[in-house]
């Protein structure tokens, strides 16, 4: 059963709540596989090799473990996120826990500087009204997301389409500068170098 995410429009006074159904790249523009198989007409694996040069291990044959100072191993549990000034973080939880506020309005400009992890399209959306009023003029609404309980929290952005088509973009911040025209440097001058720092390749 599809998770249902629950909103809240404090402008309208009003909620609204959704099925996600997420845009798979694969189903858009297709996919290709690349299969081997041995002269017997068996199905190849993909295996990795040991530092050995010898041992052999398929797949779910690595594991992840951490190790303390004394080298002994610390079981996932017990570890805790800390900030570069060293405080712990706290556990954000799931968005799917409680209704997201939609308040906050996003430019065009703050959509464009974020680059894209996950695109679903909103189903089933129970007071379909309520979100259509919310972007019939071409508005676009911003606001934290958390997929499970964590550290992790992603910028989510609630648009439409031309259509009146309702999409949930989950994005981070993009790190890219752009420059125009206007902001363009010159080239710097090639620079001066002194008579006799320079190689004579006449005296060899």
């Amino acid at each position: 059963m599809a998770r249902k995410l629950s909103f809240a429009v404090p402008k309208l006074k009003k909620d609204f709540t959704v099925s996600l159904t997420k845009v798979d790249r694969s189903k858009i523009y297709g996919e290709t596989m690349i299969e081997a198989f041995t002269e017997d007409g068996k199905k190849c694996e993909i295996v990795s090799i040991a530092n050995d040069g010898q041992t052999l291990f398929g797949k779910g044959g690595i594991a992840f473990a951490v190790r303390n100072q004394d080298g002994d191993f610390v079981e996932k549990s017990e570890l805790i996120p800390i900030s570069e000034d060293g405080e712990a973080i706290e556990d954000v939880p799931s968005s799917f826990d409680e209704p997201i506020e939609i308040a906050e309005k996003a430019t065009v400009e703050d959509y464009l500087s974020h680059q894209v992890k996950s695109v679903y399209i909103l189903d089933e959306v129970e007071n379909i009204a309520v979100l259509k009023k919310l972007l019939k003029n071409g508005d676009i609404y911003k606001f934290p997301f958390s997929y499970r309980k964590g550290i992790i929290v992603d910028q989510a952005f609630l648009l439409a389409n031309e259509k009146g088509a309702p999409f949930m973009i989950i994005t981070t911040p993009s790190e890219f500068e752009y420059l125009g025209f206007k902001d363009s440097s010159p080239l710097d001058e090639e620079p001066d170098f002194e008579e006799e720092s320079l190689f004579d390749f006449g005296s060899l």
